[in-house]
């Protein structure tokens, strides 16, 4: 193992210049471990003598397990799991909860990245007087009523413009997910046995911080909302609006397609893989003809922007919803709201168009079951829950109950009703006395 630490330049007086000092390390079995001390310490060192020392408590809070799980974040080492308690807080249980828990999608990686940020740094006001972040609270101080007030705190909604965009902040689900996220924390953390004490979430079996009930979205495309959407829309946002319906993907499903997920074959179908979809659980989706006829003059658009000859393939880093040249695009939220605006559609969210696709489909008699794998979710249950039915869909649904019993006669294919006849019966008399022949 190397102790000494150096530099990385080519400067004849590497004392003095201006760049940071490094440090070697290794252990055997193990890879070698080179850092910039500036990284790992979060900031510039000038003395070669400091940076021996700091290199020196590095090396040794690696041999003894001793370093925070910050400084092990920095040198890339993974969480301990050795129990802090009593100084473990609430910001050092959830970045190993987080580091300890990468089996899932990278949306939810961001999202949970957000929340533990936003968890650690609401203030609440202390039993002993004078307020904190919570993420400095020792989670042998947290109680039921500590997250009580994290959830008055997250219900309360604020905007937030940045970037010229607004954010709304707080609400229902803002409170919940946090508190989902520090549940999840305290659970894993007792079962690994990094956490010593009982969960503040429950009491004697009976949950004791249950959570806000939040209502659920049924948004579905009415009347002529659909070609207003589309009219609106340019020729990218089209196409992405277009896939949502026909497919039901995700928007961050949408945007990080590559063309290798696509079979535009005799079976045409969409494949997502478990590291791009939110569940983390592949799935593969069968593709309409009509968004199979988009893609192929989107492939042919890209094709000759990327100047390809003959039989030649996509690159593999090329996105299907891309820009012209199949660049990925970071996001659509300013256009979205952009086309809702100049279609004057009010409440109307992307995701609703995944809603809105598997309604559809619901509409025209596709299994429930079979909605359930297009859409990913983890249980029917959730797929019933989450699919709407429009008001001329239920009309319509009545109608057709209706017909069935036998209380209205059936429509035919122009929509004109023929007279109802009076006094027909299913039965009818032969000749024959005492022949009753059933009509069919």
């Amino acid at each position: 193992m190397a102790r000494s630490v150096y530099k990385i330049c080519s400067c004849r007086d590497q004392v003095k210049c201006r760049h940071p000092w490094w440090f070697s390390f290794k252990r055997a079995g193990e890879p070698r471990l080179r850092k910039s001390l500036d990284v790992v310490l979060e900031k510039h060192i000038d003395s070669k003598t400091v940076a021996a020392e700091a290199a020196e408590r590095l090396r040794l809070g690696v041999l003894d397990d001793s370093l925070s799980a910050r400084t092990r974040e920095l040198l890339g080492l993974a969480p301990s799991l050795k129990p802090l308690l009593p100084t473990l807080t609430i910001a050092q249980l959830l970045r190993v909860y987080a580091a300890r828990n990468t089996g899932r999608a990278p949306s939810t990686l961001d999202r949970e990245k957000y929340q533990i940020g936003m968890v650690t740094g609401i203030m609440l006001p202390r039993q002993t007087g004078g307020e904190a972040p919570l993420g400095d609270w020792l989670v042998a101080d947290v109680t039921a009523d500590t997250l009580e007030q994290l959830r008055e705190a997250r219900l309360v909604r604020r905007v937030l413009t940045r970037d010229k965009r607004v954010h709304i902040l707080g609400g229902k689900v803002a409170a919940n997910r946090s508190l989902r996220l520090l549940r999840a924390a305290f659970n894993w953390g007792i079962r690994t046995g990094t956490v010593k004490t009982a969960s503040p979430f429950r009491r004697e079996g009976i949950s004791a911080v249950p959570l806000t009930k939040e209502t659920s979205r049924s948004r579905r495309l009415q009347g002529d909302e659909g070609d207003r959407l589309l009219a609106a829309c340019g020729s990218h946002l089209r196409l992405v609006v277009e896939a949502a319906l026909e497919t039901g993907c995700r928007r961050g499903e949408l945007l990080s397609m590559v063309w290798q997920q696509l079979e535009l074959g005799p079976r045409p179908e969409i494949w997502l893989p478990e590291g791009k979809t939110k569940t983390a659980v592949a799935r593969r989706v069968p593709m309409s003809t009509r968004l199979k006829a988009l893609l192929e003059m989107r492939r042919t658009a890209l094709r000759t922007a990327l100047d390809l000859q003959g039989e030649d393939p996509l690159p593999d880093d090329v996105y299907v919803f891309g820009n012209e040249i199949g660049q990925r695009q970071d996001g659509i939220k300013t256009a979205w709201g952009s086309v809702c605006t100049r279609a004057r559609i009010d409440g109307l969210r992307f995701h609703d168009l995944r809603r809105e696709a598997g309604s559809r489909w619901m509409d025209a008699g596709v299994p429930l079951a079979t909605i359930q794998k297009w859409l990913g979710h983890a249980n029917i249950s959730q797929t019933s829950t989450y699919l709407a039915t429009t008001t001329a869909g239920e009309h319509d649904a009545m109608r057709r109950f209706e017909e069935r019993i036998g209380r209205l006669t059936p429509i035919d294919t122009k929509g004109a009703t023929p007279p109802h006849k009076r006094g027909s019966s299913t039965t009818t008399r032969s000749k024959k006395p005492k022949e009753i022949t059933i009509a069919h």
